[in-house]
C-alpha cells in the first residue's frame, strides 16, 4: 500500500508540485482571476475548512486588488485569531469604525480574543462598546457575564445576567448559577488558577488582583493573597479589606485593627469586619452601627443580615432585630431551592421556576424573581400566575431603574468575608 512513508522521495515530489500550484494560483492572473469578491470567498471558504495558512494566502492576494473595506478587516482579524496573532487581530479589528454596521461585531471579536490572553481588563472595554453599540448583543453580554463571575463582581454580575434574561437568552442552568453565586459559598480554586492567569498577563488589573488575593485568603494561602496585594496601595479600601481579614485569620489582633481604624468609615466591607468583630468583643453599640452601614452598601449579603439582627437582639431590642432576621431566613428558603435546581428531577420540575420566582421575590431578589418567572412562561405559556408576575415585576424594576442600574456599575458589593 502506497503511503508517504513509504514513498517519500515521490511524495516530497508531489509536495513540491501542489506548493508550486498553489503559489501560482495566488499571483493575479496566474490560474485564477483577478476578482476580488472570489479572493475573498475564497479565504473565507478556507478559514471555515480549518486552513488559516491558505486563508491568509487568499487574503493577501484580496489585499493586492483592492483597498481593504471593514468586511476585508473583520475577515483579516478572524485568520489572524486562527493563525494565534492576537496582535495582528486586534489591529485590524481597530480599524473597523465605530459608525460601521460591523463594529460591535469587530468590539465583540476583540473582547474575546483579549479574554483569551487572560486580559480581563481589556476585554470587558472592549465588551462593553460592543454593548454600548448594539444592546441586544447577546454573546458580548455572556462574555461580560463571564468576568464578572471570575472577578466576583456581584452587582456587575446581577446587571448582565437580567439583561441576558431581558433579552430571552438566559438558560435555566444559567439561572441556577446566579442563585448559587448568592446562596453557595464561593469555592475559589477554579477561578484562582484563571485568575493568576490573568494577574500575570495584565498586572493593572486591579479588580481581577483583588480577587485572586481574596480567593487565596479562602484557600489559606495567607502569605501568596498577602504578596498579590502588595501591588496595591495601603490605602485602597477593597486591598484593606482582604489585609485585615488575612491578620484575622493570624490572630493578629493589632494588625486587625489598625487597619479597620485607618480605612473609610463607610466602606461596605471594612464596615461589615468591624460590625462583627465588635460583636464578638461585646460592643454591641459599634456593631450594630458597623452593621448597618454595611447592609446599606449590601442589602442582599445574607451574613450581614443575620449578624445585624444578632447585634440588635444582643443590645436589648429583639422586635428591632426580628425583620432582619426574617430576611435572612428569606434567602435560606432559597438554599434548598437552588440544590433541587441542580439536580436532573429538578431541572425537569415544571412548577420548580415558579417556586424559585416567588421565594426570590419574596427575599427582595427582583431581578431573578422575574427571570425564574420568565422561565416558568417558558415552561407553560398558560401560566396565569407566572405572567402576572413578569408584569408585576417589571413595572417595580422598571420604577427604579435608573437607581438600580447605576448602582449595579458603581458599587462593588462582592462576597468579602461571607
Amino acid at each position: 500500500m502506497m503511503d508517504r512513508y513509504s514513498y517519500p522521495k515521490l511524495y516530497g515530489v508531489a509536495l513540491a508540485i501542489g506548493t508550486v500550484a498553489t503559489v501560482l494560483a495566488l499571483v493575479p492572473g496566474c490560474r485564477r482571476p483577478a476578482d476580488p469578491d472570489h479572493w475573498f470567498r475564497e479565504a473565507r471558504a478556507q478559514l471555515d475548512a480549518g486552513h488559516p495558512d491558505r486563508a491568509d494566502a487568499a487574503v493577501r492576494a484580496l489585499g493586492r486588488l483592492r483597498p481593504p473595506n471593514p468586511f476585508d478587516r473583520l475577515l483579516r482579524a478572524q485568520i489572524a485569531e486562527a493563525r494565534h496573532l492576537p496582535d495582528e487581530a486586534l489591529g485590524e479589528l481597530s480599524r473597523v469604525r465605530d459608525d460601521h454596521p460591523l463594529a460591535p461585531v469587530s468590539r465583540l471579536l476583540a473582547g474575546q480574543i483579549e479574554a483569551k490572553r487572560f486580559k480581563l481588563r481589556a476585554a470587558e472595554a472592549q465588551l462593553l462598546k460592543a454593548v454600548a453599540l448594539e444592546p441586544r448583543a447577546v454573546q458580548a453580554h455572556r462574555e461580560l457575564s463571564y468576568i464578572y463571575n471570575v472577578q466576583q463582581r456581584q452587582a456587575d454580575l446581577d446587571a448582565e445576567l437580567y439583561t441576558l434574561s431581558e433579552l430571552n437568552a438566559l438558560t435555566f442552568d444559567q439561572l441556577v448559577h446566579w442563585g448559587k453565586t448568592r446562596n453557595v459559598v464561593w469555592n475559589p480554586t477554579r477561578d484562582v488558577e484563571t485568575l493568576t492567569k490573568v494577574v500575570a498577563a495584565d498586572p493593572d488589573d486591579r479588580r481581577s488582583r483583588l480577587a485572586l488575593a481574596e480567593g487565596l485568603r479562602r484557600l489559606n494561602k495567607q502569605d501568596e493573597s498577602e504578596s498579590v496585594l502588595s501591588a496595591l496601595p495601603e490605602a485602597d479600601p477593597d486591598a484593606r479589606a482582604i489585609r485585615a481579614l488575612i491578620a484575622l485569620d493570624r490572630g493578629d489582633a493589632p494588625a486587625v485593627d489598625r487597619l479597620l481604624g485607618e480605612g473609610p468609615a463607610d466602606h461596605p466591607a471594612l464596615a461589615k469586619i468591624r460590625g462583627q468583630l465588635a460583636l464578638t468583643r461585646g460592643d454591641t453599640g459599634a456593631a450594630v452601627a458597623n452593621l448597618k452601614r454595611a447592609h446599606e452598601g449590601n442589602p442582599f449579603d445574607r451574613s450581614v443580615l443575620q449578624s445585624l439582627g444578632n447585634a440588635l437582639r444582643t443590645s436589648g431590642d429583639p422586635a428591632a432585630a426580628e425583620p432582619y432576621f426574617a430576611a435572612a431566613r428569606l434567602h435560606d428558603a432559597l438554599t434548598p431551592l437552588i440544590s433541587q435546581a441542580s439536580s436532573p428531577p429538578g431541572s425537569n420540575d415544571p412548577a420548580l421556576p415558579a417556586r424559585l420566582g416567588a421565594a426570590c421575590e419574596a427575599a427582595g431578589r427582583l431581578f431573578e424573581a422575574r427571570a425564574w418567572y420568565k422561565i416558568a412562561v417558558a415552561k407553560d405559556p398558560l401560566d396565569r400566575q407566572a405572567q402576572q408576575a413578569v408584569f408585576r415585576l417589571g413595572r417595580s424594576i422598571d420604577a427604579r431603574s435608573a437607581d438600580r442600574h447605576a448602582s449595579a456599575r458603581v458599587v462593588e458589593t462582592g462576597r468579602t468575608g461571607q
